[in-house]
């Protein structure tokens, strides 16, 4: 038997021996019945034997791949769509060549397993389609909603299904309209909003920052579905961390609302507070305030790994945040927060002089050759001690030590004029780098930005700093890059919410 089930399917075999090995046995019938590139004469002829013989399991699973087989005609494919095996339905209901008039008749066949089969054929008649719509199997509708190529007005009336997994589904593929919105069931509900986009859920927000689902209201409050500073101050008071937090990381959320969060015992909303970027400088102060001096995990979080690296994201945030003051920033180093590296620190502009210039000194000391750079070293170690402390950081942004013109083009309190004396002599090529960091400067003088903006360089760069004179912002908010121009004028838009409240942005 083994040589003939090889020969069955070998791929030389002739048709006229596949017509002998099907004659003798029904298991070789079945192995000739589920070849691909059967003659479609062959295929009519085992589909005749089989179904004119008494009903036997192997005549049905004959049957059976003969219904799957690309070379059965339309017209044995209507006869076997009225086949009482429920599997030989089935296959007819996805087969390519199944006539029309046969598939209406499997839209109304008793069997759930056959009607699903057909909603997920590859082609699905329009009309078909429709009478699936009001099946009494939710499998069947479910199926009908996750075609491919389901048609909008299908989805939009299966928008309001008693299924909760089909409105899910519709919600997903943006179809529910409002009706997922306010759904009864907030699975339904959450989907919705997930997949709503700013103008679709304004409408709504009022009634959503109550919803009873937290997993809702933290969704409405996500920045890529709520620009409205009054929701969002809704919800930046919500009872539930996870809304809070959520509310805290969005970048409209009024700074009053941003504040106040920044007294906040959850470490997640800490967080998000401290890394958004229009967070207000009294709102990071506040959380450097709790920040414990000498910091120790162990001791300050007590539920472990996840607490840590909370703990160390807030810390981290707060040391590269553009907006924190100078003071706080000072507070925080004097707390000796772990990881703390100078290097680092050197390219944040808003580290108290004294301190940039003794990170820049204590990081480059062992770097510095003898000569010109070690006479710059001693001049500028000597001048912190007497001089101002603006001038010292001149001072160094004409020093030949690379890294203390670094620290210097990068500090806020170092004099726009040796700024501005500094772009107009540097190599842009040696010196890039060190020009992003003057881009980033509060200091920098608004010329110079605009004139990098105009030339559409180092917006990157510009758009990290919280004071980015307005008329700047214009120039990149109008500019050709999608990304930049939509950042723009989105701070700008943030600042003209919170106008007269906090400045500048």
């Amino acid at each position: 038997m083994e040589a003939l089930v090889s020969e069955a399917w070998r791929s030389r075999t002739t048709t006229q021996r596949l017509r002998e090995l099907a004659r003798e046995d029904p298991r070789l019938a079945r192995i000739v019945a589920s070849r691909i590139g059967l003659p479609a004469e062959l295929a009519e002829e085992l589909a005749a034997r089989a179904g004119g013989a008494d009903s036997g399991e192997g005549d049905v699973r004959t049957l059976r791949a003969l219904a799957a087989q690309p070379a059965t005609q339309p017209q044995r494919l209507a006869l076997l769509a009225r086949h009482p095996d429920e599997q030989v339905r089935r296959a007819v209901a996805v087969h390519r060549s199944t006539p029309k008039a046969a598939l209406k008749e499997l839209a109304t066949d008793h069997s759930p397993v056959v009607r699903q089969a057909l909603a997920a054929r590859e082609q699905l008649p329009g009309k078909l389609a429709t009478v699936l719509l009001t099946d009494t199997s939710a499998q069947v509708r479910l199926t009908l909603a996750r075609r491919f190529d389901a048609r909008p007005k299908h989805l939009r009336a299966l928008a309001t299904d008693p299924e909760p997994r089909i409105r899910r589904v519709v919600a997903a593929l943006g179809y529910a309209d409002g009706d997922g919105l306010t759904d009864g069931d907030p699975r339904v509900r959450r989907t919705a909003v997930d997949r709503c986009g700013i103008e679709q859920l304004a409408p709504h927000l009022d009634r959503l920052v109550h919803d009873p689902d937290v997993e809702v209201r933290a969704l409405s409050a996500h920045m890529r579905r709520n620009h409205n500073p009054a929701a969002l101050a809704v919800l930046a008071a919500d009872p539930q961390p996870a809304v809070r937090s959520s509310a805290a990381g969005n970048w409209y959320t009024p700074a009053e609302a941003l504040t106040a969060l920044a007294h906040e015992a959850d470490l997640a909303v800490l967080a998000q507070v401290s890394d958004n970027p229009f967070t207000p400088p009294e709102a990071l102060a506040a959380i450097v305030e709790a920040v414990a001096t000498d910091f120790d995990y162990d001791r300050y979080c007590d539920r472990g790994n996840a607490d840590k690296s909370l703990m160390r994201n807030i810390i981290d945030h707060l040391l590269d945040h553009p907006a924190i003051p100078p003071q706080a920033l000072r507070a925080l180093h004097a707390k000796n927060p772990p990881d703390f590296h100078e290097g680092n620190a050197m390219s944040r502009p808003n580290w108290p002089p004294d301190l940039v210039i003794q990170f820049g000194l204590s990081y480059c000391a062992s770097t510095v050759d003898e000569g010109e750079e070690r006479r710059s070293y001693t001049e500028i170690d000597a001048a912190r001690r007497t001089e101002p402390l603006d001038q010292v950081l001149a001072t160094m942004l004409r020093s030949p030590i690379h890294h203390l013109r670094g620290a210097a083009a990068a500090n806020r309190h170092t004099p726009p004029q040796a700024l501005a004396e500094y772009v107009a002599t540097a190599d842009p090529e040696t010196e890039e780098y060190h020009l992003d960091d003057v881009a980033k400067n509060p200091a920098t003088p608004p010329e110079i930005l605009a004139t990098w903006a105009a030339a559409n360089e180092r917006h990157y760069e510009m758009l990290k700093n919280p004071y980015l004179p307005e008329s700047v912002l214009q120039i990149i908010a109008a500019g050709d890059n999608d990304l930049y121009a939509e950042r723009a004028r989105q701070m700008l838009e943030i600042r003209a919410h919170r106008a007269g409240t906090q400045a500048p942005c």
